[in-house]
Formats: C-alpha cells, sequence, structure tokens
C-alpha cells in the first residue's frame, strides 16, 4: 500500500471499481491509448473533475495500467485504468482534510470523521455513474457493466446540510454505526447510459437510509438538479 492510499484510508474514503462484467486482460490493446481514452471521458459537474488528472505531471505507468496520485489541499485521489477496462478510484471525503486546507479552513463544529455531507454524496455518485456510462460506450466498455463502490470509515458520522443554498436543516440527528457501506451492482449498458442518473441518486438513497433517513426522491433530484 503506498503511502498516500494509506493517508486516504485514514479516514473517510470512497473506493470505486468500474469494469466491464467479462473479463478480457487486451480489451483496450494498445496501453498508449488508456490515457488519452480516459481524458475524453472526464466528468465535469462541479469545480473538480471526475476523476481528477493533474495537467502538471505525467500519467505513470504499469504493466497494464496507466494512473496518477493526487495530493492538494482536501482534493487526495489515485486512480488506475486497465487494459481490461477497469477503473479503480480511491478519494478522500473533502470535509475530513479541512484541516490541511487554507482555501476551505477548518470549521470546529465539523471535527473529522464525524460527518457526511448530503450533498457531496449525491455528487459523489452521480459523477461515478456519469463517468461509468460514458466508460461503457468506449471499445473499455461492454454490454454489461459491474459497478462496485465502498464508502469506507464512516462509523458515527451524521448527515449535514453542506450547502449554503439549502434551508431545510435537518431537525433530526441522523447518524450510522456501520463501518463501511458497500454498493454493488451489475448494470446492463443501455440501461446505465439512459438512467445513470437514477442509479446515481438511488445508491444514495440507500446509504441515507443506513443513517436512518428515508429521503424522498424529490429532494435528491432537486438537488442535483439545482446543484446543491
Amino acid at each position: 500500500m503506498s503511502e498516500l492510499l494509506s493517508k486516504i484510508k485514514s479516514r473517510g474514503y470512497w473506493q470505486i471499481v468500474i469494469r466491464p462484467r467479462t473479463f478480457n486482460p487486451n480489451r483496450v490493446a494498445d496501453i498508449a491509448m488508456l490515457f488519452p481514452l480516459l481524458s475524453k471521458f472526464v466528468v465535469h459537474i462541479r469545480g473538480w473533475d471526475f476523476p481528477h488528472i493533474d495537467s502538471r505531471f505525467p500519467p505513470q505507468y504499469g504493466v497494464d495500467w496507466v494512473g496518477q496520485e493526487n495530493d492538494w489541499d482536501y482534493h487526495k485521489g489515485i486512480w488506475r485504468f486497465f487494459q481490461s477496462g477497469q477503473f479503480v478510484y480511491f478519494l478522500t471525503m473533502a470535509v475530513d482534510w479541512r484541516v490541511e486546507s487554507p482555501i476551505w479552513p477548518v470549521d470546529l463544529s465539523k471535527e473529522p470523521m464525524t460527518l457526511l455531507g448530503v450533498g457531496d454524496t449525491i455528487f459523489t455518485f452521480v459523477e461515478i455513474m456519469d463517468f461509468a456510462s460514458q466508460l461503457a460506450l468506449s471499445e473499455a466498455g461492454d454490454d454489461n457493466m459491474q459497478i462496485d463502490i465502498k464508502v469506507g470509515n464512516i462509523k458515527g458520522r451524521e448527515l449535514y446540510v453542506d450547502t449554503h443554498r439549502r434551508r431545510w436543516p435537518f431537525f433530526t440527528s441522523y447518524r450510522t454505526q456501520m463501518q463501511e457501506y458497500p454498493y454493488s451492482k451489475n448494470i446492463a449498458r443501455p440501461d446505465l447510459i439512459s438512467g445513470n442518473k437514477a442509479y446515481a441518486l438511488d445508491a444514495a438513497q440507500q446509504l441515507f437510509k443506513r443513517f436512518g433517513w428515508n429521503a424522498p426522491t424529490e429532494i435528491l433530484q432537486d438537488w442535483y438538479v439545482k446543484r446543491g
């Protein structure tokens, strides 16, 4: 385990694996095409791209993969994209790293490892599914795509409204005692392409239920449409 991966997993994190259901080690035959291929499908929904590509540094190459590591301010991530079409991404929860940020200074009411932002959760799932739907259409995709997500180190966290645009605070404390939330879905390519937003909002809704909040679908849809 790299030093950065250990750092990422020391607090709240996302572990994302997107891959074709059928394994083909040379699905993308030319390793030199991996980085250009991935770059075409980067998702720009918020101020930070998904996956994040750091233009200041060239990508790293392994035997059958290309990847990057990023450790900047409260953004920390590691991604690898394989010739088999598998994509792996480890991400931090930004709220846990405000102690390192001059841009988003720490709020003493938001100590690390205590909160899970509703908006950040929704948009992370949306970014994952949006990216997966684009990947499915490429030569790295297949008729069926397997998506496995782990939201780690969430035990004891409380949901909070993480945007000033929302005026409805929680009047009840919603917490979870789960250490991690696993999400696993095998999705046919046409369904993923046409329904990626619906899958994302459902995944977020299922996670919120583990905190005791049965979030109405209309609220989650409205949050996405209005971007917070």
